[in-house]
């Protein structure tokens, strides 16, 4: 999910196995993949409409499992679009989804959402609160993967205290794989900017 082009590329290929199988749970997944793929690609509020119809056709076969996470898709959709207050209701209906459903495994997702929604607002103690309730529930999921995300956009912030940078620091030395990709190398590059400062 890092790479918007590739995303596309595999919704095309979906979307064949769909037509070709008659798969209406596939197609909701279809749209809203291919929702995030639009909206990262520069259209936001395409990518927010079918990431929406994908949610919505999904609700209406009965599927609840990762609802969260859909609302969490059209959130960053509207972030995208900087649709600001659109962004907070959409992540609000995210955080009640979870809440509602013992949804847990997209939270840090949705609070790193909540505290770029908050920094774009002008609330910037909101924001590093978020980001780190983000920190915290990675770690309560035992799952480095995103707590190197959530270190991340907290160590990124201005006033970024030692105790991030070493946080984020440790999490990049205990990784064993994916040491190759984007959110490493930015983990990487924060850290190294850290040490010239």
């Amino acid at each position: 999910m890092g790479d918007p082009e590739r995303v596309a590329e595999a919704c095309a290929r979906l979307r064949e196995v769909i037509e070709k199988h008659a798969l209406p749970q596939g197609r909701a997944a279809e749209l809203w993949f291919r929702g995030w793929a639009e909206a990262h690609l520069g259209d936001p509020r395409a990518g927010h409409r079918l990431i929406r119809e994908g949610y919505d056709q999904a609700t209406r076969l009965g599927i609840r499992g990762w609802g969260s996470e859909i609302l969490g898709y059209a959130a960053e959709a509207l972030v995208l679009a900087e649709d600001w207050t659109a962004a907070r209701r959409e992540l609000d209906e995210a955080m009640q989804c979870a809440e509602a459903t013992g949804e847990g495994k997209y939270r840090t997702q949705l609070l790193l959402l909540k505290g770029r929604i908050a920094d774009a607002l002008g609330q910037p103690q909101r924001a590093r609160e978020s980001m780190q309730q983000a920190v915290a529930e990675a770690r309560a999921r035992e799952a480095p993967w995103l707590e190197l995300i959530a270190l991340s956009a907290l160590c990124e912030r201005e006033g970024a205290t030692t105790h991030d940078l070493a946080a984020l620091r440790h999490v990049v030395e205990q990784l064993t794989e994916g040491l190759d990709t984007a959110p490493v190398a930015r983990a990487r590059a924060l850290l190294e900017a850290a040490g010239r400062a």
